[in-house]
């Protein structure tokens, strides 16, 4: 009892860094079965692959370790157990052992039926008879804590030699010198690119010389060969054909969740109580969450698919260093319930802080009034902004499709603005909006849908306008072009009914949508671009556009702006209402009441001028 009173006392050690290795943790010895002395270090249960892929990154040494054993207990929980009553037990071993298929090799009983292969491709170099391992221990007394036995860390083999990699000199020239397989970066690669429709040989092409710009092998990843793309390519296949894993969606839907644990950090099926909640994270989601979440802002798209899809897709979204949205997690969950999203927000915040327990957001950006921002705040415990980008969207979409004369429009526009502003200074209420647009009568279209559509609606926003600060224009910006993304990558099929299924959905979001944002992502995305379609090209965002237009191409003339086309600049763009998110431009972009550079830019050269401009986060800010 000693002993494990000894173990039990040690401290659980959580290193900051995404993956992490033996060198960053501290060992103790205790003793073990017999003579022996076990090296133990105690880690969260969660953070074991981490730690995997960590080992397995080893500079002196590359590999990759698999699970060579596993037991998992069955027994309650709440049963009382012995202080070393094992939960679940988990041999790792070095993917190059323990069997040893060179000339003369020790190859265990039970597997002397093994046949060498000519061609051992996505194999490791036969396996050389490496004796590291290490033992995963998770006990009913700590379940959330893995205990991991550490006494084999040197890749040797029985004879106490260097079996593979640099110091391995019969390695030398063969894959053996590095890791058995491929890097997680180049299967993540490999399987975007099939998704968005490259051909496996373009793939193997482009990769080749890459290979042959570094000058040869230098990794494990210069042994992709086309063998294992074309197998991927052949699972995705057969994969577009049985995403219906049932007939009933909701069986279909549990067996995909069954089948993908390591991505779902929430499910909750239909119950008396409670309704369908499925909330999907893969990993590199969750390292771009970490990235570019820390001590910045996390947005929230809330109500995408809600007239098309069976149930809305709610993303969550960060911001790189481009300012573009980045999503790192998909909660599907009927529209009803949006407003009690605690629990799910408590098991995304959970997941995160067992990866990185300093990480913190310093804001939440919602798009919805009716967002239980109460949780938001007790899990997150953040300050809250509002993006009133889907306000103005719909207003202007609507503006310009429903009333011709465009001055009229302007308008319009800009006396929606100038209200939307006071009310942001704290100086009116929903009747400055009703009142403001009496006048207007020759657009009785736009002011009939105005009062049908957003009359019942304006008691909540202008409560949330008066009560957080509002974002801005270029979070706004961000995220209405990240909105805009995921409606051209993911309701693009030719077949309406499967948009009633949730099993296609989950899939298309994991699979082919997943691809498409990695990809904008991916740094080498550049040799690719012949084969690219309208749902890759991303491009730069519309607030990194603005940027690239020289102050000298806008000429402002009373109360219009002229902005000279970036493209072939031979046309001039006009903008009317110039230094305000509700100023209107005559371009593409624009017309379907998206906020577009023009507009961006013509608010920065007025806020650099000190002209007046009704910029809604600034009244906000101001009035807080």
């Amino acid at each position: 009892m000693a002993k494990w009173d000894k173990i039990l006392s040690l401290p659980v050690q959580n290193p900051p860094a995404l993956e992490f290795s033996s060198k960053d943790l501290v060992w103790s010895n205790v003793e073990g079965c017999g003579d022996k002395i076990d090296r133990i270090s105690r880690i969260p249960f969660g953070r074991v692959d981490d730690f995997v892929r960590g080992e397995s990154a080893n500079e002196d040494c590359p590999t990759r370790f698999h699970v060579e054993a596993r037991r998992i207990n069955r027994s309650e929980l709440n049963r009382k157990h012995k202080v070393d009553a094992t939960l679940e037990y988990i041999l790792y071993w070095c993917s190059f052992g323990p069997d040893d298929h060179r000339k003369g090799g020790f190859v265990r009983p039970s597997r002397t039926t093994y046949v060498p292969k000519k061609n051992s491709a996505g194999r490791p170099n036969t396996k050389r008879g490496c004796r590291c391992h290490f033992i995963v221990k998770c006990l009913f007394a700590e379940p959330s804590v893995a205990l991991i036995i550490y006494n084999h860390n040197e890749h040797i083999d029985t004879k106490g030699l260097y079996c593979h990699g640099p110091q391995d000199e019969n390695a030398a020239g063969t894959r053996a010198m590095y890791a058995p397989y491929i890097s997680e970066d180049l299967r993540l690669r490999v399987l975007s690119l099939l998704y968005v429709g490259v051909s496996v040989e373009t793939i193997m092409e482009r990769h080749k010389e890459s290979v042959e710009r570094q000058g040869g092998p230098c990794n494990g990843d210069a042994f992709l060969n086309q063998r294992y793309v074309r197998k991927q390519e052949r699972s995705i296949r057969v994969g577009r054909f049985s995403l219906e894993l049932d007939s009933d969606d909701a069986r279909s839907v549990n067996k995909w969740v069954e089948s993908h644990q390591s991505w779902v950090f929430f499910y909750e099926d239909f119950s008396d109580s409670e309704p369908f909640t499925l909330g999907i994270q893969t990993e590199w989601q969750l390292q771009q969450m970490i990235r570019f979440g820390n001590r910045r802002l996390l947005a929230s798209d809330s109500r995408f698919g809600t007239k098309k899809l069976k149930y809305p897709v709610h993303s969550l979204v960060v911001f790189n260093s481009d300012n573009k949205a980045i999503p790192v997690a998909w909660i599907i969950t009927p529209k009803f319930a949006s407003g009690d999203a605690y629990r799910w927000m408590r098991a995304l915040y959970n997941r995160v802080c067992t990866k990185d327990p300093s990480w913190k957001i310093a804001g939440f950006v919602v798009d919805d009034p009716s967002t239980d921002i109460l949780s938001i705040k007790e899990v997150f415990q953040c300050s809250i902004l509002i993006c009133f980008w889907r306000v103005r969207h719909a207003w202007h979409k609507n503006l310009r499709s429903r009333c011709s004369d465009v001055d009229y429009c302007a308008e319009i526009s800009k006396k929606l603005g100038e209200s939307v502003s006071e009310i942001c200074k704290g100086h009116g209420n929903a009747d400055i909006l009703q009142a403001g647009l009496e006048d207007f009568i020759d657009a009785a279209d736009f002011v009939d849908y105005f009062k049908a559509v957003w009359y019942p609606r304006l008691g909540l926003w202008v409560n949330a306008l008066k009560s957080h600060p509002v974002a801005s224009h270029e979070t706004s910006s961000a995220m209405e072009s990240y909105h805009n993304l995921l409606r051209l990558r993911l309701v693009n099929e030719k077949d309406n009914s499967v948009y009633e299924r949730v099993d296609w959905l989950v899939h298309k979001l994991g699979t082919k949508v997943h691809s498409y944002f990695w990809l904008d992502e991916y740094s080498g995305k550049g040799d690719f671009a012949r084969y690219r379609k309208d749902e890759w090209c991303s491009g730069v965002t519309v607030w990194r556009k603005s940027v690239k237009i020289p102050d000298a191409d806008i000429t402002m003339e009373d109360s219009i702006a002229r902005v000279v086309d970036q493209e072939g600049r031979s046309s001039i763009h006009i903008v009317q209402n110039p230094g305000s998110e509700f100023a209107l431009c005559d371009c593409d972009w624009a017309n379907a009441g998206n906020l577009c550079e023009h507009v961006i830019k013509t608010i920065k050269v007025y806020r650099d001028r000190k002209h007046v401009a009704h910029l809604l986060a600034c009244c906000s800010i101001n009035r807080l």
